[in-house]
């Protein structure tokens, strides 16, 4: 990230805390979410070692355990999914000196199987913390002239902190690298311009129901062969794949999850939106502005897809764009992307019911208008997050 403009992060207070608490810290998220940037930031005085360098990769691989014994005091490891044979050697070494906290900190862009290989390794040693791009919220403070290009921009940092820089190069070489680089180590794309034409059909579909063989059919692939593109896409952080909310509803309910991008600012590149008019003339604004608002959720609330957030749709089409779920608690959010609003296309009071048993039930509209301000209405409170902070 360029150093002149720094955006303060949200995750810097979880980060220093963790430091205090354990021994080694993991921050995952997909390229250029800001990881090894904020991690320098946080921690000036530690080494830091990344393992994008082809020389750096050889070293460790093939003698990790040498390769660790130069390093001395605390040490950033960036990029660590590159030599996962280093955390088996860093076992030892942490149990050695549990009481060492904060001596290794370690980034790594595959959010599930890095996680699922560092459990194995470092259970219990380790916090596991992850990095999404800016949200709303950071950004609100530090770039007040251009903010209004948040919803077609997206978040990542260095299209913030770096006023120079293309933003059309900047993803087709993201674009580029994530194939190159990232894919290639979770699955082999034999044809490029094949899985280029899948992940703007994705994008196509931003807030839909999954069907694997209406994609399959899109893009001239087989429907396994999606599946797999989908899940390399989960796994280097790329999209969510949301999962539709059960209770005893006593109703038939979907089962499909729906897909939206980590960052909307990469579905719209996809899409070919290059500025903000092209966003609000867009037919996809509505799906783009739900992808927008429900990545604020996650960065903002510390929720988990299909933990404590999901989707409601019944046999009828009867739909919630999302359900938060917090002791106990739920609250109901519509997504919509305009100044006008019929409220008659709001499913609140037809959903509300089904869930009584919970102790409460909240209804909240994300709406797209210009008001700074919460508006309380009778069935539901209305704001705006790029303006209005999204506490549930």
């Amino acid at each position: 990230m360029n150093s002149n403009i720094w955006i303060p992060r949200i995750a810097a207070e979880k980060i220093q805390k963790a430091s205090k608490s354990r021994p080694a810290i993991l921050l995952t998220g997909v390229r250029q979410s800001g990881k090894s940037s904020l991690l320098q930031r946080e921690f000036p005085d530690a080494n830091y070692i990344s393992f994008d360098h082809l020389n750096q990769v050889q070293a460790a691989t093939e003698s990790p355990d040498f390769f660790l014994s130069q390093l001395k005091e605390q040490v950033i490891l960036d990029e660590i999914q590159y030599v996962p044979d280093l955390l088996r050697e860093l076992k030892p070494r942490i149990d050695a000196e549990r009481q060492n906290y904060g001596s290794w900190l370690l980034t790594g862009s595959q959010k599930f199987e890095l996680m699922e290989k560092t459990s194995e390794s470092l259970a219990g040693r380790i916090s596991i913390l992850h990095l999404e791009t800016l949200s709303a919220k950071e950004l609100r403070k530090t770039a007040k002239k251009q903010f209004v290009d948040f919803v077609w921009k997206g978040g990542y940092p260095e299209l913030w902190s770096n006023p120079n820089l293309d933003i059309t190069d900047f993803f087709e070489s993201y674009i580029r690298t994530y194939i190159e680089r990232d894919l290639t180590s979770v699955i082999e794309v034999r044809n490029l311009s094949d899985f280029q034409r899948f992940i703007r059909v994705l994008a196509s579909r931003i807030g839909q129901l999954v069907n694997y063989q209406d994609i399959s059919n899109d893009v001239g692939v087989s429907d396994v062969t999606i599946r797999r593109w989908l899940h390399a896409m989960q796994v280097s952080g790329l999209i969510y794949l949301l999962t539709p909310y059960y209770a005893n509803i006593g109703k038939r309910l979907t089962k499909s999850p729906k897909i939206y991008f980590a960052d909307h600012g990469l579905a719209c590149y996809l899409l070919g939106i290059e500025n903000h008019d092209e966003w609000i003339n867009h037919i996809s604004r509505g799906n783009l502005w739900e992808n927008l608002v429900f990545m604020e959720l996650v960065k903002t609330n510390n929720l988990t897809p299909g933990m404590n957030i999901f989707f409601y749709r019944d046999q009828n089409g009867v739909e919630i764009d999302f359900i938060v779920e917090k002791k106990g608690n739920l609250t109901l959010i519509e997504a919509k992307s305009g100044e006008r609003l019929n409220e008659k296309k709001l499913n609140f009071k037809k959903v509300k019911p089904l869930l009584e048993g919970k102790s409460e039930v909240k209804a909240v509209l994300f709406q797209n208008f210009s008001d700074q301000t919460i508006i309380d209405r009778t069935e539901f409170r209305c704001f705006n997050p790029l303006f209005t902070d999204i506490n549930l």
